[in-house]
C-alpha cells in the first residue's frame, strides 16, 4: 500500500487516528497550509507511465499568480526573470509566471520537448519567455490553449527573445534540482 492508501485505510477505520497523524507530521515538517489552501493534482511521470495523485485538502494550489493585484509579479518572483535577462545571465533557478500566448510544435530531437511561449504576468515593457518542458521524463501539460494562466519553475537560459526555461521535471539522476510546471491547478512534474 502506498502512503496515500495508508492514510485512506486508516481514516476509514480510525477516523481521527489519520488526521492526527497527518497533523503531526506536517508540524514536524514544517509545512504550513497557505491562505488558498484547497485540492491540488500533482502529475508525475515514471518510467513513462503518467499518474495523477489527488494531493489532500490544505495543499498550497500554487495558483497565487491569478490575482490582479500589482504584486503578482513579485509574489511569482517574474522580477528575478527580467533581473536575469537584462544582466544577460543564465543558468539560473527561477520562479515566474504568465499566459500562454501559444503551444508551439514540439521539440523531437533527442528527449522530446514540449515548447510553450507565454507572455510574463505584470512586466512592462511586454516580455515572452519559452519554456521547454521534457515530456520524456514529465507528463505533458494538458491545458496549453491561448491565455491560460501558468506558472513555472525551472532553470533560465538567456536569449535574446526573453529567455527561456527548462529543467521543468524531477531529474532521475538526483543532480539537478527538479522543478515543475502548473497549469488549471494541476503540477506537471
Amino acid at each position: 500500500m502506498n502512503f496515500s492508501h495508508n492514510i485512506k485505510f486508516l481514516y476509514s477505520k480510525n477516523g481521527g487516528l489519520a488526521i492526527s497523524i497527518l497533523a503531526a507530521a506536517l508540524f514536524i515538517s514544517g509545512c504550513q497550509p497557505s491562505e488558498t489552501s484547497s485540492s491540488t493534482a500533482v502529475v508525475t511521470q515514471s518510467d513513462n507511465n503518467r499518474s495523477a495523485v489527488a494531493e489532500s485538502n490544505n495543499v498550497t494550489t500554487h495558483n497565487e499568480h491569478l490575482s490582479s493585484d500589482n504584486s503578482a509579479a513579485t509574489r511569482c518572483r517574474n522580477d528575478k526573470l527580467i533581473q536575469a535577462f537584462q544582466a544577460k545571465q543564465s543558468e539560473r533557478q527561477v520562479q515566474g509566471c504568465g499566459t500562454i500566448i501559444k503551444a508551439l510544435p514540439d521539440d523531437n530531437e533527442g528527449s522530446h520537448h514540449q515548447k510553450i511561449l507565454i507572455e510574463l504576468t505584470d512586466v512592462t515593457p511586454k516580455q515572452t519567455l519559452l519554456l521547454v518542458h521534457n515530456i520524456d521524463l514529465a507528463p505533458r501539460v494538458a491545458d496549453v490553449a491561448k491565455g491560460t494562466p501558468i506558472s513555472f519553475y525551472g532553470e533560465y537560459i538567456y536569449n535574446d527573445k526573453g529567455g527561456l526555461v527548462h529543467w521543468t521535471h524531477h531529474d532521475p539522476a538526483a543532480r539537478h534540482q527538479g522543478g515543475w510546471i502548473d497549469s488549471n491547478g494541476v503540477r506537471y512534474e
